[in-house]
């Protein structure tokens, strides 16, 4: 008996060293391989709350075609099955190389949380991926879509005032999440009361999400406003593979379709261009009818960054534009 139980000892200590030894020479690999030409690119989109992120997301992973093949291969539901369950989300499988090439919430769901920022990917994303899909050397190449912010806010709030919360939002300071969610600025609120609430995420949100800093996180202190940094914000949009403006939608997937990660395919190109609608455009007949000059220069004053961080973009969006589509400028 007890020669048995020796014999059983000694296979489970022999199975555990064999896995621990694949999973160290694994780490081993990962960490000395240092071709870049082994390294995986992956495309990790930002999706900004209000900025049409939804479409475009849905425009890569439906759409796109590398060469004649889609990016994509997304199921499809039976039209007469679309009435009678609508909330279903259905993801595509965009695997390349047996792992993802687009993290996106059409492709992999909210890996690293929902809504998740420049500050959380970048601390999520290396780990997460090496735990999902194993250890391998990966390039992450960052896109995103920017908004007019007054636009972009007032969208937020008509979205809040419809039931959206983003509880489940992780934000990159714990701090922050607490006094965001003890705030409660969505419920049961006026324009002006959503203006006020002290810790709104919704103001200067595109540079908060954009930021590379988390300062005085657990101090007594802290507001949101340790959580924006113009100028990294700044510097990150301008390292980005690409960004485009919810403004020009058509023009962003032409950005697109010429950005050096869509060259690994050699040919990048979408079946169709989506069109900025301006038809029934409830955000602006809000801003029109029930937006004061008062209001206005406040929504103005609180999204300052926002402000400054757009204009910036702006301008790098159509230097981009002349310089890589050749339009004349």
């Amino acid at each position: 008996m007890i020669k048995w139980k020796l014999i059983t000892i000694l296979l489970i200590v022999i199975i555990i060293f064999t896995y621990l030894t694949g999973h160290l020479k694994q780490q081993i690999q990962y960490l000395t391989n240092n071709n870049q030409e082994n390294n995986v690119p992956t495309l990790v989109f930002i999706h900004i709350q209000k900025t049409a992120g939804s479409a475009f997301e849905r425009s890569i992973v439906r759409r796109l075609y590398f060469q004649s093949q889609p990016s994509c291969r997304c199921p499809v539901m039976l039209r007469n099955n679309r009435t009678k369950r609508p909330s279903i989300k259905l993801r595509c499988n965009c695997l390349r190389n047996n792992e993802p090439w687009l993290i996106s919430r059409f492709s992999v769901g909210w890996i690293c949380g929902v809504h998740a920022d420049w500050t959380t990917y970048h601390r999520c994303l290396p780990l997460k991926m090496n735990s999902e899909y194993g250890f391998n050397k990966r390039k992450f190449l960052y896109a995103t879509l920017l908004r007019e912010p007054i636009a972009r806010f007032i969208s937020e709030y008509l979205h809040t005032l419809r039931g959206a919360t983003w509880l489940s939002e992780r934000l990159s300071c714990q701090k922050a999440q607490q006094l965001r969610n003890q705030s409660a600025c969505w419920r049961h609120t006026n324009l002006t009361d959503f203006m006020l609430c002290p810790f709104n995420s919704a103001i200067n949100r595109q540079t908060r999400m954009l930021s590379s800093s988390v300062n005085n996180c657990l101090s007594s202190s802290f507001t949101y406003s340790n959580l924006i940094d113009i100028e990294t914000a700044k510097k990150n949009l301008q390292s980005m593979e690409f960004f485009g403006l919810t403004e020009y939608l058509h023009l962003s997937q032409r950005l697109f379709e010429q950005t050096r990660f869509c060259k690994l395919f050699q040919i990048c190109s979408f079946q169709s261009y989506l069109e900025q609608d301006l038809t029934n455009n409830q955000t602006n007949d809000y801003l029109t009818t029930n937006v004061t000059t008062i209001d206005l220069n406040y929504l103005r004053q609180v999204n300052s960054d926002d402000i400054e961080l757009y204009k910036f973009a702006r301008t790098l969006f159509f230097q981009r534009t002349c310089q890589i589509l050749k339009i004349a400028c």
